[in-house]
């Protein structure tokens, strides 16, 4: 079997072998894992470690939830040590990754992988999931790292079959979604599409700024009728939102049934009128309808220390984007990082900093947390001040 030097340096020689997808039960291909940070050797032989098994752990620094797998499967390695040896794979750069360890050293062997090629492989729909060697080097697992504790790793060390848990897609994992699940011709005026869960596809959400659907569409895959409904009516923060009913049965998305595909287009002319036409037609098609009200609620008050010290934007075009690595907008409102803080913080965010221009902004963070995140804030020239607001609260109810 030829080998395949897995490493960021090594890239030509990935992209030139055969793709293929990884499957349960099937020999795990012939790799040599480079680039790794905190190991006492630079890269590792799987096939050459074959007195125990290995964990196979594909996260991120910027991702939240992965932070506690990641400590999790540190204790993990503690204690079965002898046993097991759990390799995690980050989608960041060494850099990002040795900040991460001068804040919370581990045991766990981390190597730096931009590439993610072999989480492609797997064709894993999310980070926060893991692949599981035998011995032999069979994949005997492919699950949501939240899964592996103690009661797992017994399970497994007596050979018992393990729960599948790990969502993927079907056969190698795409490198973007830009294909149009919906194959909407470019001329086309309107369109109203409400699906329920579709396998192999991740959950997501997706706006068109550009083309010729430019501002006239959205787009979501596999989410919960609150993740719809807070985008057509403008609520960010999940703590403005109140159920009516049972939340945690909601907000299950292991339950594929609460799952739904939403796309819309609607006519040229009625771009601003996007998202309320949205709220329309979700209280018409869900049994999950939505309200607005006015509550007075804990919030996070933004200012601005030196309103004048903030500059407009030379750039002719806007773009904004944001993950747990932080923000990046060019020539935008303030309003879309105040999206993006209420988001990452748990409070609301109300914005009175006066600022109407349009600026750029850019954050980064080493961990995606809330102390992080308000340090961003700070270098800014920004302050967040814990008070009191009236303000929306979405109402989530069933008739």
């Amino acid at each position: 079997m030829r080998r395949i030097c897995f490493s960021i340096l090594s890239m030509l020689a990935i992209l030139t072998s055969k793709a293929q997808s990884i499957d349960l039960q099937e020999a795990f291909p012939d790799f040599i894992i480079r680039n790794l940070v905190n190991a006492p050797v630079k890269e590792v032989d799987v096939y050459k470690q074959t007195d125990r098994f290995i964990i196979l752990n594909f996260w991120g620094t910027w991702c939240a939830p992965c932070l506690p797998e990641m400590d999790s499967l540190r204790e993990i390695q503690q204690r079965f040590g002898k046993d097991l040896r759990v390799i995690a794979l980050a989608n960041d750069n060494e850099k990002r990754v040795q900040n991460y360890l001068a804040k919370r050293p581990t045991g766990v062997w981390i190597a730096a992988d931009t590439s993610f090629y072999l989480y492609k492989q797997f064709g894993f729909t999310y980070v926060g999931q893991s692949a599981i060697l035998d011995r032999q080097r069979r994949v005997i697992g492919l699950v949501r790292t939240d899964s592996i504790n103690t009661a797992f790793i017994q399970k497994m060390l007596r050979g018992e079959k393990l729960t599948a848990s790990g969502e993927r897609s079907k056969g190698v994992a795409a490198a973007t979604d830009d294909n149009d699940f919906y194959r909407l011709d470019s001329t086309l005026q309107t369109h109203l599409s409400l699906m329920s869960y579709v396998p192999g596809k991740r959950a997501m959400s997706r706006i068109y700024p550009k083309g010729p659907f430019k501002d006239r569409r959205i787009t979501f895959f596999n989410v919960a009728a609150t993740a719809m409904y807070k985008t057509a009516f403008g609520i960010t923060s999940q703590n403005q939102v109140a159920y009516e009913f049972d939340e945690k049965k909601e907000n299950d998305y292991s339950n594929k049934g609460n799952l739904y595909c939403f796309d819309m287009l609607v006519a040229p002319g009625q771009e601003d009128s996007l998202l309320i036409l949205m709220q329309q037609r979700l209280n018409i098609l869900l049994p999950v309808k939505a309200r607005l009200v006015k509550k007075l609620m804990p919030v996070y008050v933004l200012r601005a220390t030196d309103a004048a010290s903030w500059k407009n934007s030379a750039a002719a075009e806007s773009s904004w984007g944001f993950s747990g690595r932080g923000f990046e907008g060019t020539a935008i409102p303030i309003k879309n990082f105040v999206d993006y803080l209420a988001n990452e913080l748990p409070l609301p965010v109300v914005d009175e900093t006066g600022l109407q221009g349009k600026y750029d902004i850019r954050t980064e963070n080493v961990l995606r947390t809330e102390e992080e995140v308000k340090a961003a804030v700070q270098k800014l020239g920004l302050t967040l001040e814990k008070t009191e607001r009236e303000i929306d609260q979405l109402i989530l109810y069933k008739p």
